[in-house]
Formats: structure tokens, C-alpha cells, sequence
């Protein structure tokens, strides 16, 4: 852009949309430093203030919910449905990308008629099957369904059709490589961004899922941090918005230090094709 003035507009544009986006984190980090009279307020508080160890103190340590708990469910959960998505993921994705086998192109037309499906209406026949199995109340109910799905499929598919060339694959047959060995040794370390890209992706729509886990997760042993976060001030009068925004904090930060990890390789592995030398 050699528009010295349409430059400075873009930037403008930029700061503020980063602004808008950024806002929401601000002020629950602000009200959870901050008492409920305090939120309550007329004006309201809009800086720091000083009470977040103890409103932290307090979610950690409520009597309603263990909270420390929910935190270690929601991690086991997120986890092993991010190594299954990424595994199952790349090995379909691979399948469809790269071998040629009778009905690859109908199974695929499956997996992306199933992405136009809601979620919402496979509820109660994906209810009636886990009751059946024996499995409400259980952290499976929750990352059984979760393992695979057709955007991971689909995302693995396409990333793996574009990076990994079709003559990188015959050299490795030539020198006598099988498909398990082509994918393990040729495909993975290609499509690293886009394992970063799909876990984070994966990891944050685990932890941060209410609906099924709602449905299925009852006792307070099995709750996930979302459900716990509900619960936290069910013996109260009325909401205490500091409490909750504290719990959130603390809920935030995990999926804050997975990005800072990896957010070299989720950038690489979502601007990758976009420019082409």
C-alpha cells in the first residue's frame, strides 16, 4: 500500500477493530479485581483494583464446587480429544488427499454433507447410545464423540492435498517405503502448522464446550470448568459477577498459554498458500 494515507487509515482500522476485540478480556480481568459493591457501582470501575487473589481464593476454595477439579476434567478431556482429532484427522486427510481406493470421492461427499448437519439434532440419538453404553457421568460421554470430526477431516484433507506433492510420496515408494511409513515419516513433519493450527482449534471448542457436557456430566466429581463456573454461586441470593469473572480468569488462562506456545506454528499453518512466491 503506497498510499501514505490509505496506510495510516488501515492501521487505524486495525487498532480499533483490536480494540473492540480485546475490550471483553479487559473488563473481566477488571471485575474480577473488583468487590460487588464495587461493579455495582454508578459510575463503575474501570481500572484495576485490588481484590483478585482474593476472589481467586474464594473460586478456588468454594463450597459449592471443587474447582481445582473441573480444571484437571476439562484438561484430560481437551487433551486426549485433541491427540485423537489430530491423529484420526491426519490419517482420513491423508486417505483422501493422497491414496486412490474405490468410493474415496463419495465418503468424502459424506464427510462434508455431515459438517451442513446441526449438532444440535444429533443430540438426543448420540444421548440414547451413551445411555445405553453406560457411560452418563462419565468423562468418556464426553470425549468418545468428540475424537474425530469432519472438519478436521476435511481441514487435514486440503492442507495435505496443497503441502505434501505427489512426487515427495513416489520417491518414498521407490525406495521401498509402505503407507504407514510414507505418512509417519513424509506427511507428519510437512503438515506440522496444521496439526498446531487443528489443536488449538480442537483444544479450545473442548474446553470450552457447555452444552453436551451438560447434558451428560451431573455429579460434582465430573463437571468440566464451564459447568463449574455455573455453580459457583448457586448459594447466593444474587450473582456475584466478581466471583464468576475470577473463575473465568482462571479458566482463560490455559487456552492463553497453549496460544503463546504454539502460536508460531498456528500462524504458519493459517497463512499457509496465502502468498505464493
Amino acid at each position: 500500500m503506497k498510499n501514505p494515507l490509505l496506510r495510516l487509515v488501515a492501521y487505524l482500522l486495525i487498532v480499533v477493530c483490536a480494540a473492540f476485540s480485546l475490550f471483553p478480556f479487559y473488563w473481566m480481568t477488571v471485575i474480577a479485581t473488583r468487590s460487588a459493591a464495587e461493579i455495582s457501582a454508578v459510575p463503575p470501575a474501570v481500572f484495576y483494583g485490588s481484590r483478585l487473589i482474593e476472589n481467586m481464593e474464594k473460586v478456588i476454595f468454594n463450597p459449592n464446587i471443587n474447582f481445582l477439579l473441573t480444571l484437571g476434567n476439562s484438561f484430560i478431556i481437551s487433551a486426549v480429544i485433541t491427540a485423537s482429532m489430530l491423529l484420526f484427522s491426519s490419517l482420513a486427510g491423508f486417505a483422501f488427499a493422497r491414496l486412490r481406493f474405490r468410493g474415496s470421492r463419495i465418503m468424502l461427499l459424506f464427510v462434508l454433507g455431515s459438517m451442513m448437519i446441526p449438532l444440535q439434532l444429533g443430540l438426543i440419538p448420540q444421548y440414547i447410545i451413551i445411555s445405553k453404553l453406560n457411560w452418563l457421568n462419565d468423562l468418556k460421554a464426553v470425549i468418545v464423540p468428540g475424537m474425530v470430526s469432519a472438519f478436521g477431516v476435511f481441514f487435514m484433507r486440503q492442507y495435505i492435498d496443497a503441502a505434501v506433492p505427489n512426487e515427495m510420496l513416489e520417491a518414498g515408494r521407490i525406495d521401498g517405503c509402505s503407507n504407514r511409513q510414507l505418512y509417519y515419516r513424509l506427511v507428519v513433519p510437512t503438515i506440522a502448522p496444521a496439526f498446531a493450527t487443528l489443536g488449538i482449534l480442537t483444544f479450545m471448542n473442548a474446553w470450552n464446550d457447555f452444552l453436551w457436557p451438560s447434558v451428560v456430566l451431573k455429579s460434582n466429581e465430573m463437571l468440566t470448568v464451564q459447568l463449574a463456573l455455573v455453580r459457583l454461586d448457586i448459594n447466593t441470593y444474587y450473582a456475584d459477577k466478581s466471583l464468576i469473572m475470577a473463575g473465568s480468569v482462571l479458566a482463560t488462562l490455559p487456552l492463553f498459554l497453549i496460544f503463546l506456545f504454539f502460536n508460531r506454528q498456528f500462524i504458519a499453518g493459517v497463512t499457509e498458500g496465502a502468498v505464493k512466491g
